[in-house]
């Protein structure tokens, strides 16, 4: 069967990637409504265009459940349905995406679910999916959607990330090409920069007074106060 594109005439946003099944079976049709209702999430037929709190891509959450669980789904569905502006968006692309995001950070959602909501707050899902739509029939608009949302999700998070171990050598490939300098050698200015000020401050206090000024005002220890003004005393020579 030949499959057009569906785009909202309002959102001018694709809808589906691929055509969704005509009917499911009785069973897995009540099971897909019954894990709706839990959010009150309205079922529509597959040729209207949903609006808040509607959704026609019955096919997708039958196949997300059947793949990872109802759990999965119901945390699926409570990511779209319960934050702001997402429970209008609740299409194919979008369920597949989030499905894929809740996956990839696991460990965040289990941990703290609502700071994994609230960051879903600040996600301009609209937007989003319009831009991806661009790349339609280029790139698979599902993956494109979840790495658009992922990285806006790592900026209004403040850095959660997904459960899975950073390769520093990638990082360290990155810094290098973009000129950024890498952790140590950030520590080590930052540490120049301490030996500094406290060669300045020394050579400001009368004898004696050094010693009680670096114990109250400096957090560092006497050794490391001293390896601190070596460094910034060798850079200078």
């Amino acid at each position: 069967m030949l499959h057009m594109n569906i785009i909202d005439p309002v959102s001018k946003v694709s809808i589906d990637d691929h055509p969704e099944p005509e009917k499911l079976n009785t069973g897995r049709a009540a099971r897909v409504k019954a894990v709706c209702d839990e959010f009150d999430i309205e079922i529509i037929p597959g040729n209207d265009y949903p609006k808040p709190g509607q959704v026609r891509a019955t096919a997708t959450i039958d196949r997300i459940m059947a793949k990872y669980g109802e759990g999965h789904m119901r945390l699926v569905l409570s990511t779209l349905s319960e934050t702001k502006g997402n429970h209008g968006l609740m299409t194919q692309t979008s369920l597949w995406a989030t499905s894929d995001l809740i996956r990839a950070c696991q460990e965040w959602v289990d941990a703290d679910v609502s700071s994994w909501l609230a960051a879903w707050d600040q996600i301009p899902m609209g937007f989003l999916l319009w831009h991806c739509n661009e790349l339609s029939g280029i790139s698979h608009q599902r993956h494109a959607l979840a790495g658009a949302m992922y990285v806006m999700l790592v900026h209004y998070s403040r850095g959660r990330k997904a459960g899975k171990d950073i390769d520093y050598s990638f990082m360290r490939r990155i810094q290098k090409a973009e000129g950024m300098p890498s952790p140590r050698e950030t520590n080590q200015q930052e540490a120049i920069a301490l030996g500094l000020e406290f060669i300045r401050v020394k050579e400001s206090l009368p004898a004696g007074e050094w010693l009680p000024w670096l114990r109250d005002n400096a957090g560092v220890s006497y050794a490391t106060a001293l390896k601190y003004m070596s460094l910034a005393r060798s850079v200078a020579a």
